[in-house]
């Protein structure tokens, strides 16, 4: 794990990456200096096949055609065949078979003042078959010693077939002086110096390109999110420092779009709501103050039928208004979570028969039943009845309310396998709209394009009943076909058998 987090720092990666082009680097210096300082001198084709083919064969031949000849006449033959050679950078020296001494070579200058002497026990070695001149070197201490440049070497002889002279084939001797030798060691540690300065400010160069577009790719990002492109992002899949530094303004500037985002959806809903708040004061305010001002115009000359008439106007709007202020009130301390739940185990039936007691005569006046079915063995629940009892009536006057006249809302309860109740309030109204369905239970929402009738309903009572459920950790949803009525349903905590004791016994 420290390993993975050491080598995953840029730290780590640029050092990594330097080294590597480095290597790499030296890897093309030594190859280059291997194919071209220290390699042997090319040869083209012709020169390859005289030596791989008919040198050795030409040298026998001169050896052989040498046997009798005087110092005078070996020198001319060297001269004549070294004039065929000229080209392939070799040389022929014939020596005395007793003394090693050289009589006669092509290049007089080279080595007649290089060479002197020849052991002529190594010369009569070399002659051997079985000597293998690209492995055996005589005076390894010297790598530009004559007798390791030799190539070949043929006996003349004597008519007893004793040895007169040995003629030997070499490459020309390197040139160059002591000074030159000191020279290139020093030369090639300065080449190699200059290497790996002009590589090491390459290897920077490239590494800080590399990490200046990755810089700047953040920076133009942030640029642009700071200039107001919310959206933008950058490409953060490495898992180095920059990496992390990417995905972490990522993470930031995400929640700060959504914290915007949902600034801005408070703003409008703020606006909203203070438009919807003005629009259903307003409505019963100015009913209100029109029944008012004809009491006050007509009282003398108005009739106590009448005057009783626009009393119970002035009473019901009143009402309203104290409705929707406490609707108000209720709904804002449900946001802020200062709504305290009184939970307790109670028989739900009980609670739904009292909620029907008290909307029978909206029921009535619309000719429309309401009934409860809940069955003898349904369990009690565990919740807060008070606020429990308010949900049942948003209910079923929002199913009154809504219903055909001569219709039906049936509260159904079922205990389920999961240790819950379902309550399910159904009407047989008009139904919802499948476009309001997402939006029925938001506040001052009355879907009037399919369920409302103007001035009859806030839109607080199903926003209510939503939050109320939701304290109760559940959910009210609606199941809807327009024309075909309205289902709601939520699920209350089934309450336990030591609970359910403890109440029997209270």
């Amino acid at each position: 794990m420290i390993w993975s987090s050491l080598t995953s720092t840029l730290h780590a990666r640029v050092t990594a990456l330097f080294f590597g082009v480095l290597v790499i680097v030296g890897a093309v210096y030594y190859v280059w200096m291997d194919r071209t300082v220290f390699a042997p001198p090319a040869q083209d084709a012709v020169e390859e096949y005289w030596y791989a083919e008919l040198a050795d064969t030409e040298i026998d031949s001169l050896a052989a055609a040498a046997v009798g000849a005087d110092e005078a006449a070996l020198a001319a033959m060297v001269q004549d065949y070294s004039r065929g050679i000229a080209d392939f950078d070799a040389e022929i020296v014939f020596f005395d078979a007793a003394s090693g001494q050289p009589l006669a070579a092509s290049n007089e200058d080279s080595l007649l003042a290089a060479v002197g002497v020849v052991d002529p026990q190594l010369l009569s070695d070399m002659v051997a078959p079985d000597w293998a001149f690209d492995s055996i070197y005589p005076d390894p201490s010297n790598i530009d010693a004559y007798v390791n440049r030799i190539f070949h070497v043929a006996m003349v002889p004597n008519p007893d077939g004793s040895p007169v002279a040995y003629l030997a084939g070499s490459w020309r001797p390197l040139i160059f002086s002591e000074a030159d030798v000191a020279l290139d060691p020093r030369k090639l540690w300065l080449q190699a110096v200059l290497v790996g300065l002009l590589a090491s400010f390459a290897v920077g160069w490239v590494i800080m390109t590399w990490l200046s577009r990755r810089i700047q790719g953040l920076s133009r990002a942030v640029s642009a999110f700071a200039s107001g492109d919310l959206s933008r992002r950058v490409e953060a899949n490495s898992s180095d420092d920059i990496g992390r530094l990417g995905r972490h303004f990522n993470a930031m500037a995400a929640q700060l779009e959504s914290l915007i985002e949902e600034l801005r959806n408070k703003e409008l809903f703020q606006r909203q709501l203070i438009a919807n708040i003005s629009h259903d004061l307003r409505t019963p305010m100015a009913s209100l103050r029109g029944y008012i001002e004809t009491l006050s115009l007509r009282r003398e000359t108005m009739d106590s039928t009448e005057y009783q008439r626009y009393l119970i106007i002035i009473t019901d709007n009143l009402q309203h208004l104290d409705r929707l202020v406490d609707h108000l009130l209720q709904l804002s301390r449900l946001d802020a979570g200062q709504a305290r739940f009184r939970f307790e185990v109670f028989p739900l039936a009980e609670l739904a028969d009292g909620v029907l007691a008290r909307c029978a005569a909206p029921a009535e006046a619309k000719n429309i039943s309401i009934d409860c079915d809940c069955p003898d063995d349904l369990p009690m629940v565990h919740a807060d009845p008070l606020q429990i009892g308010q949900v049942l009536q948003n209910l079923i006057e929002n199913g009154i309310k809504f219903g055909r006249e001569g219709g039906e809302v049936l509260v159904i309860a079922r205990a389920r396998e999961d240790q819950t109740v379902e309550i399910a309030v159904r009407d047989d109204g008009h139904g919802v709209a499948l476009e309001d369905q997402p939006h029925i239970f938001e506040r001052f929402f009355t879907g009037d394009r399919s369920r409302s009738q103007k001035g009859q309903s806030s839109g607080l009572g199903l926003a209510i009943s939503a939050k109320i459920v939701e304290g109760h950790d559940s959910e009210l949803t609606v199941e809807s076909q327009p024309g075909h009525g309205a289902c709601f349903r939520f699920r209350l905590a089934a309450a336990r058998s030591d609970e359910r004791e403890l109440e029997a016994e209270i």
